[in-house]
């Protein structure tokens, strides 16, 4: 797990540009604080950081350059099945000099090509030089769990695991309107965009190769419902055998591996196997002093005491908060949003004191059906009377306070929002339900110019358009939207913030294509969601857990934006010079919206003040 960053020239003019890639290397040390190097030939430059976790020797440090000088290899993630493809390999007449991973990718794409890269159980993203055929490859892991932002001009191609490395490489400064739009909506910028007019992402499953000044960019792997779901045979026991190996390989380390236990369902059985398989095994979670809505840390320590774990608990005051949250702001890469993503950052700082690698559960809910709206999206398509009452009801709870911070404010919000959604066609409802704050509001506070407007609804159908009668469909949205960029580029950003390497197991390529071709009845039902992990996982777990609803790993924001936070959103919120010379906001409506975040009928108002506060700290510290 690393730092990576590349630029290769077109012509002499773009070579003027290899001067900045030693510092590149000091820009991605917190990513791999171990070894830092970069090296400049004749046609491009090179910058590593390593964080050192499988072969610690100096042999497997990068830029690697194999022993014939043909191959040279920038490259972020980590191979699992890397030890049965290195003696496939051998077979094949390919000799090896390390114990890592890098060295069996280098020669499993010069024996296989871009094809090598459905041999891989892992996550990655790299860029490989072939001296020989003077040509570049680079590509992405199926999922997007690690980075790979780019640009292009006539005169160079460079490439980054950060936005902010890029910046610095290209001095791209202006500010994507589409994609400030899209993330005041979304809390997050899909991969499709990116905060910076033309730097861009390598999406998910996609790979481009570089052959004089020529960009080809492909996708090699994407995810297909199939026309019909086949029924079969004791799926219970095939997922549970699947999850069992994807567990087991992810444990593979020459350091030690820990477990993100928050007492929901999925990180609670990801802890439930790992430990048949390493009995001293840590277990880590988060809480929050005097904050009992927010704070699941009791059914976290329940499932550590099943199953005696070296377990440690943080949490979290307002002291700490306000100790961590410069930080915090500081890690954030490119504007994010989600609130939870701070959580993520204290908990991995925390956690990187005992341990450099942990597996967590990410990706279940997105596979399975594990999330709220995907209850109500079950709802509507089944449940017409209930669909009626529920509609009904929100004439009534219309009347009262709506927010996010309490259990009682919040089934308001639920409710209302259900009965909005039930309105809308099914793409339509999708793009709502994602979205923390509705697009006629954000129109209020920020202006599209007609041709920014075309892009963004462009940008929208390629998302809401998977959607269809197909149940499935609504989770394959979210594997192409929510997962890579919300749920990964958390883990990621925060993570690797901290030098902190997170495995997801949910996230194995057998047990994504298994969740596909599955039908619908296997995840969610009138009873039950996530209903095969459960069936299949219910002798693993305590019954608290099993019967436990669904709570998302939130933040406090309010009762911050309320003390600790006061300060920042008088600086980058209601600032009145600041946002006029910023020219993005209104305003008027911004501090509108401040005032309304404050009050008991908050509804998601916390969420924008919250995004525009990110977005504003981001901005005065990367563009101002």
């Amino acid at each position: 797990m690393c730092g990576i960053a590349a630029i290769i020239s077109f012509n002499d003019k773009g070579k003027e540009r290899f001067s900045r890639i030693a510092k590149c290397t000091d820009l991605l040390k917190h990513r791999g604080p171990d070894y830092q190097k970069h090296i400049i030939e004749s046609n491009y430059a090179m910058a590593h950081a390593r964080l050192s976790i499988i072969d610690l020797s100096e042999a497997s440090n990068q830029p690697f350059t194999t022993h014939d000088n043909r191959f040279t290899i920038v490259y972020n993630g980590e191979i699992f099945n890397y030890k049965q493809l290195k003696s496939e390999l051998k077979q094949c007449g390919h000799n090896f000099y390390t114990e890592g991973d890098v060295e069996v990718l280098i020669n499993l794409y010069k024996e296989h090509g871009k094809d090598c890269l459905n041999r891989i159980n892992g996550f990655f993203s790299f860029l490989l030089y072939d001296k020989q055929t003077q040509s570049f490859f680079a590509a992405r892991d199926r999922y997007g769990v690690k980075p790979f932002y780019y640009y292009a001009d006539e005169n160079y191609f460079t490439c980054s695991s950060e936005l902010r490395t890029l910046k610095y490489i290209t001095d791209c400064n202006t500010i994507n309107k589409t994609a400030l739009y899209t993330y005041l909506q979304l809390t997050y910028i899909p991969e499709k965009l990116s905060i910076l007019e033309n730097i861009h992402k390598l999406e998910p499953g996609e790979c481009l190769t570089i052959e004089g000044n020529k960009i080809r960019r492909e996708k090699y792997y994407s995810i297909k419902l199939p026309s019909e779901y086949k029924e079969s045979k004791d799926i219970n026991k095939t997922f549970l055998t699947l999850l069992e190996s994807a567990v087991e390989e992810r444990l593979t380390s020459d350091v030690p591996v820990g477990c993100f236990l928050s007492g929901g369902i999925d990180s609670s059985v990801i802890t439930a196997i790992a430990v048949q398989q390493n009995k001293n095994l840590q277990t880590f979670s988060i809480g929050f002093k005097n904050n009992s809505y927010f704070d699941e840390s009791v059914y976290a320590e329940m499932v550590a005491k099943k199953y005696h774990t070296n377990h440690q608990t943080f949490h979290l005051g307002e002291t700490d908060a306000e100790n961590e949250l410069e930080s915090f702001l500081n890690a954030i890469d490119e504007p994010f949003a989600d609130s939870s993503a701070f959580n993520v950052y204290v908990l991995s700082k925390k956690t990187k004191q005992h341990v450099k690698v942990v597996l967590s559960g990410d990706g279940a809910d997105e596979l399975f059906a594990g999330y709220n709206k995907h209850r109500a999206e079950w709802i509507i398509r089944n449940q017409k009377l209930k669909t009626s009452l529920l509609k009904g009801a929100s004439s009534i709870t219309d009347l009262f306070p709506s927010s996010r911070n309490s259990k009682l404010s919040n089934r308001i919000r639920q409710i209302n929002r259900f009965a909005n959604g039930a309105k809308l066609s099914s793409q339509e409802r999708y793009w709502q339900w994602v979205c923390f704050y509705e697009e006629n509001k954000v129109k209020r506070l920020i202006d599209l110019s007609p041709k920014e407007g075309k892009y963004f609804s462009e940008i929208k159908s390629t998302y809401t358009s998977i959607v269809n009668t197909d149940y499935n469909s609504t989770l394959l949205a979210d594997v192409n939207l929510v997962l890579p960029s919300d749920m990964l580029t958390k883990v990621d950003r925060m993570s690797m913030a901290n030098a902190l390497e997170v495995r997801n197991p949910f996230l194995d390529y057998r047990i994504v294509d298994f969740a596909f071709s599955l039908d619908v009845k296997n995840k969610i039902d009138a009873n039950i969601q996530k209903k095969i992990v459960k069936e299949s996982c219910a002798h693993l777990l305590p019954k608290e857990i099993l019967d436990r609803k669904k709570h998302g790993f939130e933040t406090p924001i309010q009762k911050w934006l309320k003390d600790v936070l006061k300060n920042k959103v008088e600086e980058y919120c209601l600032n009145k010079d600041f946002i006029k010379q910023q020219n993005l906001f209104n305003y008027e409506e911004l501090k509108r919206v401040v005032e309304q975040s404050l009050t008991a009928n908050s509804g998601d108002s916390t969420s924008i003040v919250w995004s525009v506060l990110i977005f504003n700290y981001w901005y005065k510290q990367h563009i101002q």
